[in-house]
């Protein structure tokens, strides 16, 4: 395999190489597809049957098919096309729910932003003071610097960087933050469209102008959380409505920690029969792992799983993994590439496949699979043009919400955006100015207490 890839990464006898590579990567896909099949497959059934999920109606039918499909995926009862079309509309609904869920989520993490900062607003002064004067300002900027520098891994010290600088209280005027994010932006410009539609669509979530388009309504629990968090009027708050707030965040954040979870096991399932389906055309005979997977998956259909299923596929998913990472290190050049290579030797559609199968066994279990096959440039116009939308609703967005939720939502943004910092004095001036100097005493002890429970667990 490592000559192989070295000879098409040099263009050599692609005739060969081209048809070498394609039994390879039907063999490697195909067997990796149906062990991780196998496998996600056996916890999602395990996880409904022992926890005992209450679903509703639509979620018991996803499942139903699911099961449906995969039983028949197991005793060949049905042909690829059909099952593949099954799975492209099982994926997409799927995917379309948790475009509500990441709005739903992004939305509760704002009101937790606010309600976290307001922990200590009902102390009393004196013991609001208590807290304050434990804290020697000096000391702890030192002992920040060293939480923060200390390491000598890079990501490490990026990864501490974005965690502290989450919590550092927002004093940033709406021109500041339209700078920021537009800095943000041009970082895109000639880069892939798609890579900016997704930074912007998180932007958007973060900061609530998104709109899921589908499912809003079929979830009334979170709905109706929302509504109480959005309309509270955070400014002249009494202690009974904040702790009712904070109850009614601490119960949305578990609904959606529940159904992203059951969701996200789902889409890993469909995800796999979607990438066998399409690798099975291709097989001139199938390999005894996965004759030896269809058995699992009949019984699993039927919702019977025992462990000793799973014992002769364990520690073989690995090697499959491995081979495919290195099939993939050509598979997206060979396919844009050599396009007229492979229309003249009849594997146009299998690389196509080939790069699909490669999406959905990624992490990425939500991608786009119709703009993953595809790439746009983004040039300065399209830039432009697409961060002046952007601004635009942010403004508008901002201009809505009162100052604690207003702060929140650009702390979220900001949150997302590149480091812009070049030196560790410019991290800790802006710490010192933005925490130490902010003037919410309530505000600026939480925050502390925050970032020293950091600081304590890295110890």
């Amino acid at each position: 395999m490592k000559h192989l890839i070295q000879d098409i990464l040099k263009g050599k006898n692609l005739k060969d190489n081209l048809k070498r590579y394609k039994n390879m990567a039907v063999s490697a896909y195909s067997e990796y597809a149906a062990l991780e099949l196998t496998f996600s497959a056996y916890v999602m059934v395990q996880e409904i049957v022992e926890e005992n999920q209450e679903l509703a109606a639509q979620e018991k039918d996803i499942v139903n098919q699911i099961l449906e499909a995969l039983g028949m995926l197991g005793d060949g009862s049905a042909g690829t096309d059909p099952l593949i079309r099954q799975m492209k509309d099982l994926r997409r609904e799927i995917t379309d729910k948790m475009d509500v869920f990441t709005c739903y989520t992004d939305r509760l993490l704002v009101y937790e932003y606010v309600l976290n900062r307001m922990e200590l607003t009902f102390l009393p002064e004196e013991e609001l003071n208590q807290i304050f004067a434990a804290f020697d300002e000096n000391r702890y900027m030192q002992q920040l610097s060293g939480y923060l520098f200390a390491d000598r891994d890079q990501s490490v010290i990026r990864e501490k960087l974005r965690l502290v600088l989450g919590q550092i209280p927002v004093h940033m005027t709406k021109g500041k933050f339209s700078q920021r994010v537009s800095e943000a932006l041009t970082l895109y410009k000639d880069g892939d469209r798609r890579a900016l539609e997704d930074f912007i669509y998180m932007i958007r979530t973060s900061a609530m102008v998104y709109e899921p388009a589908k499912y809003v309504g079929e979830y009334p629990a979170f709905e109706t959380i929302l509504h109480r968090l959005e309309t509270a009027d955070y400014t002249s708050m009494e202690e009974d409505l904040y702790h009712e707030l904070a109850d009614l965040l601490e119960e949305g954040a578990r609904q959606i920690h529940e159904v992203t979870d059951f969701y996200y096991s789902l889409q890993k399932v469909v995800n796999c029969m979607y990438a066998l389906c399409l690798m099975v055309p291709y097989q001139e005979k199938e390999s005894r792992l996965v004759r030896g997977c269809r058995q699992v998956w009949v019984s699993l259909a039927r919702k019977n799983y025992r462990d000793e299923m799973l014992e002769p596929l364990e520690g073989q998913i690995e090697d499959r993994l491995e081979r495919t990472s290195y099939l993939e290190t050509v598979l997206f050049d060979s396919r844009d590439s050599y396009r007229a290579e492979l229309e003249a030797l009849e594997l146009t559609g299998f690389f196509e496949d080939a790069a699909t199968v490669a999406n959905l066994l990624s992490d990425s279990l939500f991608i786009d699979l119709a703009s993953a096959s595809r790439e746009e440039k983004a040039d300065a116009a399209y830039v432009q043009k697409r961060t002046r939308e952007l601004l635009d609703e942010l403004m508008q967005k901002l201009g809505e919400l009162s100052r604690p939720v207003k702060r929140a939502v650009m702390g979220q943004v900001l949150d997302k955006l590149p480091l812009m910092f070049e030196k560790a004095e410019e991290v800790l001036e802006y710490i010192q100015v933005n925490l130490m100097g902010c003037q919410n005493k309530a505000e600026k002890c939480v925050v502390m207490m925050i970032l020293q429970d950091l600081m304590d667990e890295d110890i």
